[in-house]
């Protein structure tokens, strides 16, 4: 047999252009159950086990056919679930855990700490729209808030009273519009704990890494706000407003000294020293920030 008939009976390879057949390989028909192809589908590089290297896509395709169709989405639904349970699970109950399998590389069994965080203030959002977080009783004017123990202020200013009559607004329009500013500076308080407390946790712990201060603040503003909406559904439930809060603050101070001992791994007298340290100072800069806000909302009211 001449060199010219060994080309044309030599099967095809990757270098000779054929599309996703490997040296040695038979063609893969696409989209039959069960068929993991030679080149990964999304992004063509070369595919070495289940899933593609370069942009972590499965290899195998997923079934055509209806019940192990059903069978596959039953898995993927149940493996989803399971973690995200998993991870709410583990941050309602176990302070400073999710933060620390972050750090120490255990990643897989939890959600990441921004989805985490995403849940938690998504959460916040909806429950914002039946129960405001910043509250203005229109009949006496005073300004509360769910976040805060401390009462916002002393209430509607005479200022901001006159020029209400003036405007012939009655005490619903106004406070329709009192929430509509508070609304609107919502996206900056939920990005702003986190690089508060972020900042908090490097100023008190030295030495230890941004990521470890980050991935914190992540967590403690997801329970942070999660614990806000469960006091709000309490407080709806005819519970005493000042109490519940005043309860929710103490728990949230209890987490955070936990929470930092599982993270920062000091000692407890260290530990608690430094998370009143740093519960007080959020308290304040929560209290800064309701407070700015009411003297805005009533501005632009």
């Amino acid at each position: 047999m001449s060199r010219r008939d060994e080309g044309a009976a030599r099967p095809p390879s990757a270098e000779s252009g054929a599309p996703g057949v490997a040296p040695g390989a038979a063609p893969v028909e696409a989209g039959r159950t069960g068929d993991t192809a030679s080149e990964c589908r999304n992004c063509g590089a070369a595919l070495r086990g289940a899933f593609c290297h370069a942009c972590g896509q499965e290899a195998r395709e997923p079934p055509t056919r209806l019940l192990p169709l059903l069978h596959v989405l039953a898995q993927h639904a149940t493996g989803l679930e399971g973690r995200a349970v998993r991870t709410v699970r583990t941050l309602f109950i176990l302070p400073g855990a999710l933060t620390r399998a972050f750090v120490d590389g255990r990643r897989a069994a939890f959600a990441h700490p921004v989805q985490v965080y995403l849940w938690c203030t998504a959460l916040f959002f909806l429950s914002h729209a039946y129960a405001p977080v910043v509250r203005l009783d229109p009949d006496t004017g005073a300004i509360t808030s769910s976040l805060s123990a401390v009462a916002v202020g002393t209430g509607v200013s005479a200022a901001t009273r006159e020029r209400v009559r003036e405007r012939g607004l009655s005490g619903a329009e106004f406070v329709d519009r009192f929430d509509a500013v508070v609304s609107a500076s919502l996206p900056a308080l939920l990005v702003g704990v986190v690089g508060a407390v972020a900042l908090i946790m490097a100023l008190l712990f030295r030495g230890e890494s941004a990521l470890m201060h980050t991935v914190f603040a992540l967590h403690w503003a997801a329970f942070y706000f999660a614990l806000d909406v469960l006091r709000q559904l309490v407080a709806r439930a005819g519970r005493p407003g000042v109490v519940v809060s005043m309860l929710g603050s103490a728990v949230a101070l209890i987490y955070m000294i936990v929470a930092l001992r599982v993270v920062y791994r000091r000692g407890w007298p260290s530990t608690i020293a430094r998370g009143v340290v740093a519960w007080i100072t959020f308290a304040l800069l929560l209290v800064a920030w309701l407070w700015g806000t009411s003297l805005l909302a009533q501005r632009l009211a």
